[in-house]
């Protein structure tokens, strides 16, 4: 193995290759490096990733290449001038594209004005007050999806497996949300500054977490801290509050997105969360206003809208009593009666499990309807409420919702979620047992996946596999922080559930891992099981990843068939823009399989010349691939 300073140095000569490669293309104005050579440490597996920037007036032949220097992989974005400086203004303070750039390097620039924008918005100290507020909001209303589902689990569900895995992604977002409290603009990696910042409460919610038993007590005491720390943060919902404070009558959901959503990712689902936990809390007064669907439609549903003085409201108006079953159900069956009245309306479809064992106070029902082709419709998602039930509602052209279900993959999650539902009612026959989608909508043996299908699937998440263990690895080899490690191994062994379940033929679900244990305990009672409740140790957690790097390898020749099957067809090198051109999708799932197979030694890398405009004179070089059918390492 080579040492990180020849590692370094190699890495360093790759940049430098490019450079000198990019500079001497006049349609390249600058170019920009990202990722762990920017601001952390490169390591034997990593990559690199580059932002060039072109004139305005560029031709790319594609908007994204796979590029390789001094065998180091590299994944480049291309981008004219303009969209670089619009997307670059419009990043929000703390954003994420905020963090990629503050965390990047500028290469070279031959333009006055890229260098201004880079100067000027790429930094880490660049954070003003007003975004810093909206980027709190951002996260945290990311974070009640996840809070919901754990307590979900925990409470009503009796799983504290699965409400541990879900505690584990809330504290990610925790820890996003004290790194920005400390004017800090969150990396990728966050728990380790979130750490240095507030050591009590991480260390309990992470630390101690990871290394004990997961019993009730555990898990009920970190649901009560990530609440308490939550309580104590109730200023992170202060646009929301100051807002409606401002406007001294309710305000429909729909105004409220209008208004203060511009500020907001996904504005329409975070700030009907927002406000519904705000009523939870019996910060907000919320209630039912008449509204329309569509252009024309002549039947009215409800939405909420909110209210707030400042005063506390009491506790009986805010939770429902009594059988939550019963009010939820008596719920839907009101809305499916009125949505069968509107006859822009041609089905309604059920999205999520209503079992007696399966809802709680805190239960959002999920629709999905679909329209009559041409109909007008203002919003996508609309939150409804119907006798005191929050409703999520998807709206869908017939059309628009045909076309999905055509290109929906068998195994996928929206096939997972499909195959489960129910129609309430339609008067189409697209929804019909002999309709002709690919699979029956509300039919659970149709989660049975094809074998085209599989393949696909088993090869897209065989190849994220592969990336996230290469994270893995560097954060046990390089950082040695062995509870970083597992925290990457968790993603790690829920993307091989997946593959487990696609592997027999079965469409991974949301608790896939029971799907997998089930499947092979041996190998997930290794990598999984048997570390949970343990301190973590460099021993334990080495063993996890030989085991997890073999079973890669004893299935490489399922998990990669239709790559492997076109190489060894083509019989000679083929270039990586061959090989995105034979599948028809430009993903980074095939590039990322390449990248571990060559690692492995079961193909060849080698490189062929690429333009990266129509009108460029010069040539960067791309990654070509050959497979020997007779590799001695299958």
């Amino acid at each position: 193995m080579q040492s990180q300073n020849a590692i370094e140095q190699q890495y360093q000569e790759a940049v430098d290759a490019l450079v000198e490669k990019v500079q001497k293309d006049p349609y390249i104005l600058a170019a920009i490096v990202a990722g762990s050579f920017s601001y952390a440490q490169v390591w034997e597996k990593s990559d690199l990733d580059v932002e060039l920037i072109g004139r305005d007036a560029i031709r790319p032949t594609q908007s994204f290449f796979s590029l390789v220097e001094n065998g180091v992989n590299i994944h480049a974005n291309i981008t004219p001038r303009n969209a670089f400086k619009q997307n670059i203004e419009s990043a929000q303070q703390g954003s994420f594209m905020h963090s990629y750039f503050s965390h990047s390097t500028l290469l070279f620039s031959r333009d006055d004005s890229i260098q201004e924008w880079y100067d000027k918005n790429a930094n880490l100290n660049n954070i003003g007050d007003r975004d810093k507020q909206f980027q709190l909001l951002n996260v945290v209303a990311g974070t009640l999806p996840n809070l919901i589902y754990a307590e979900k689990q925990f409470y009503v569900n009796k799983d504290c497996l699965t409400c541990f895995l879900t505690l584990l992604n809330i504290v990610q977002e925790l820890a996003r949300i004290e790194v920005l409290l400390n004017d800090e603009i969150p990396a990728r990696e966050v728990i380790q500054p979130a750490l240095r910042y507030n050591p009590d409460f991480f260390d309990r919610v992470y630390t101690d977490l990871i290394n004990c038993e997961k019993n009730e007590a555990v898990i009920q005491g970190t649901l009560d801290a990530i609440n308490a720390y939550l309580d104590a943060r109730q200023f992170i919902f202060q646009p929301v509050l100051d807002y409606l404070a401002e406007q001294k009558v309710p305000r429909t959901i729909t105004e409220l997105n209008a208004d203060l959503g511009r500020g907001l990712h996904d504005s329409e689902e975070s700030l009907d969360l927002v406000c519904q936990w705000l009523t939870w809390k019996g910060i907000l007064r919320q209630v039912a206003v008449p509204m329309k669907l569509t252009a024309k439609s002549q039947i009215a549903v409800e939405e909420p809208a909110y209210y707030y003085d400042g005063t506390d409201v009491k506790e009986d108006q805010v939770r429902l009593k009594g059988d939550i079953h019963t009010q939820i159900h008596r719920a839907v069956e009101s809305l499916t009666e009125t949505l069968e009245q509107d006859m822009y309306v041609v089905a309604a479809i059920l999205t999520n499990n209503l079992a007696e064992d399966n809802v709680w106070e805190k239960t959002a029902v999920h629709i999905t309807l679909i329209l009559r082709d041409g109909t007008k419709f203002k919003q996508k998602q609309y939150q409804l409420i119907e006798e005191g039930i929050p409703m999520l509602v998807q709206l869908h052209t017939r059309g628009a919702y045909k076309k999905m279900l055509d290109q929906t993959l068998q195994g996928s999650r929206l096939h997972s979620i499909l195959a489960e539902s129910r129609v309430l009612f339609s008067r189409d026959g697209l929804l019909s047992a002999d309709g002709d989608a690919n699979f029956t909508i509300g039919d659970p043996s149709c989660l049975q996946v094809g074998e085209r299908d599989k393949h696909s699937q088993l090869l897209n998440a065989a190849a994220f596999a592969t990336t996230i263990l290469a994270k893995t690895e560097k954060w046990f080899h390089l950082k040695q922080d062995y509870n970083y490690t597992f925290l990457y191994l968790i993603y790690l062994v829920r993307q091989l559930a997946c593959i487990e379940a696609l592997m027999h033929g079965e469409t991974p679900r949301r608790k896939v891992i029971y799907q997998a244990l089930d499947h092979n305990p041996e190998f997930f009672n290794t990598v999984f099981t048997d570390l949970l409740d343990k301190p973590k140790d460099k021993a334990m957690l080495g063993d996890a990843l030989e085991q997890v790097d073999m079973y890669l390898e004893d299935n490489l020749q399922t998990l990669f068939k239709p790559l492997l099957d076109f190489l060894e067809e083509s019989g000679e090198e083929r270039t990586i823009t061959d090989i995105y051109m034979h599948f028809g999708k430009r993903e980074l799932a095939l590039e990322l399989a390449c990248e571990w197979l060559a690692q492995k030694g079961v193909i060849e890398q080698f490189s062929a010349p690429v333009r990266l405009t129509k009108d460029s004179q010069t040539s960067v070089e791309e990654p070509a691939y050959y497979f020997d059918a007779n590799n001695p390492f299958l």
